[in-house]
């Protein structure tokens, strides 16, 4: 678990017109939760980014210095964010205080490393069906990402929850029948049959002898004797 330090001012002022004026001055609009009512806040956007660019990622312990006339600091962890889609720059955070003696649920990553067996050996396919787990710990014990070696799996072979190694003193709340992991073969593509090409209707027609059932006579150009 890592931790990291970030400074943020108290602000008295909200609604859409405050939140547009803060970013133009290279800041974004935050609130606290956690501690009775929430406390509205301003934060600099490139530093919550570097404090959740760390390996914890959204899971970082914040020590949190927050400036209101004088400086008080506490614990504690971003509950959600607001991203631009274009710039990817943070337009709003909502920050959750903790306490480290507390116990706090939140979701851990699942990674995959290795090559299966089945997909180095058969050319099988590596389906990751869950990415992450719920778990309840105290904050100090938050495990950055659970990670699984699938190097052992063979095609046909399933993982669930119940077979993840899972650190100690992290309560795992996801249900532990599910699936993260399968091996599946790999995939066949069917090569279509060649089309039997059908022959010229003036081709089937030349090939009826003359005199069949349902064949017109031949006309000779003669008229027929009298008797």
């Amino acid at each position: 678990m890592e931790f990291v330090d970030l400074k943020v001012e108290r602000r008295t002022a909200t609604g859409k017109g405050v939140a547009r004026k803060l970013r133009r001055q290279g800041q974004i609009p935050a609130v606290l939760y956690g501690e009775g009512d929430s406390i509205p806040l301003m934060a600099d956007p490139k530093s919550l980014l570097r404090a959740l660019g760390t390996e914890a990622g959204s899971n970082v312990i914040l020590n949190l210095t927050v400036v209101d006339g004088q400086e008080h600091t506490r614990k504690a962890m971003v509950k959600e964010v607001q991203v631009d889609p274009v710039t990817g720059m943070i337009l709003h955070a909502d920050l959750l205080a903790i306490s480290m003696e507390r116990l706090i649920e939140v979701g851990v990553p699942v990674e995959l490393v290795g090559v299966a067996i089945g997909v180095k050996e058969k050319g099988g396919i590596v389906n990751q069906i869950l990415r992450e787990l719920v778990v309840r710990c105290l904050p100090g014990a938050i495990p950055d990402k659970i990670v699984i070696d699938v190097s052992p799996l063979d095609i046909g072979d399933v993982l669930h929850v119940t077979d993840l190694p899972i650190p100690g003193g992290v309560e795992l709340l996801t249900d532990t029948g599910e699936v993260v992991v399968t091996v599946t073969p790999p995939v066949v593509e069917e090569v279509a049959a060649p089309a039997v090409e059908e022959a010229p209707a003036e081709e089937e027609a030349a090939k009826v002898p003359a005199g069949e059932a349902g064949a017109e006579p031949e006309a000779t150009g003669k008229r027929p004797e009298k008797k």
